[in-house]
């Protein structure tokens, strides 16, 4: 994993706890969505979004 993809990773969960405090599930399906293309083969990064995507509701 690069530099920018760590970056991204943790932008992408600062603004999932951001939706979560806000209780904001369109934000957090847009972080999501984006979190997704960039799991790749990683299961523990899949575990994680798995995670998030269970607190909000579809």
């Amino acid at each position: 994993m690069s530099y920018a993809e760590a970056k991204e990773i943790a932008l992408l969960r600062l603004e999932l706890r951001a939706c979560w405090d806000k209780g904001d599930s369109r934000g957090a399906e847009t972080a999501l969505a984006r979190l997704w293309q960039v799991v790749g083969n990683d299961s523990e990064l899949a575990a994680e979004a798995r995670r998030w995507a269970s607190k909000f509701p579809c």
